[in-house]
This record gives structure tokens, sequence and C-alpha cells, in this order.
């Protein structure tokens, strides 16, 4: 038996940010969840490591602290020849 998805807290960053971005034109079969602290966003079908936070690979978690120091966009490297 699985347990249902908690909702509330980010899988990624681990805040109580967490809202319903839309769901599926099919009543039931899916929502996408968004986070307002990192961005991070997920279906509710996909697998604990997208979706719970104790699953979570520890590499991908992020810091909220860490966010407004983080770049926009990463710097395009030089040109190679």
């Amino acid at each position: 038996m699985t347990s249902p998805l908690d909702t509330t807290v980010c899988p990624r960053c681990e805040q109580s940010t967490v809202r319903v971005m839309t769901t599926s034109p099919v009543p039931g079969a899916w929502t996408m969840h968004v986070c307002d602290t990192c961005f991070y966003s997920y279906r509710s079908t996909e697998g604990p490591t997208a979706t719970d936070p104790a699953s979570f690979p520890q590499d991908w978690k992020v810091d909220p602290a860490d966010i407004p120091g983080m770049l926009a966009m990463p710097p395009v490297p030089q040109r190679r020849g």
C-alpha cells in the first residue's frame, strides 16, 4: 500500500509553498504542482524520487537561502577552435 502524496512540502527545497499549477483535462488523472520558492514542478503521477521530500535525491536539493545568489542563466562557454 502506498501512502498518499504529501503536496504541502516541496520535494526539492522542503518549503511549504507548494500549490496546484494545473490539473489533467481528464478528471483525477493527474495534478501538476509547483513550488513558489524554488519553482520546482512535478506531476502527482511521478515516482517518489520526484515527489517525496524524503526520497528526493540529496544532490538535487536546493537550500532556499542560496536561491537569491543563483545565476538566472549560466554563462555561455567560450567557443572552441
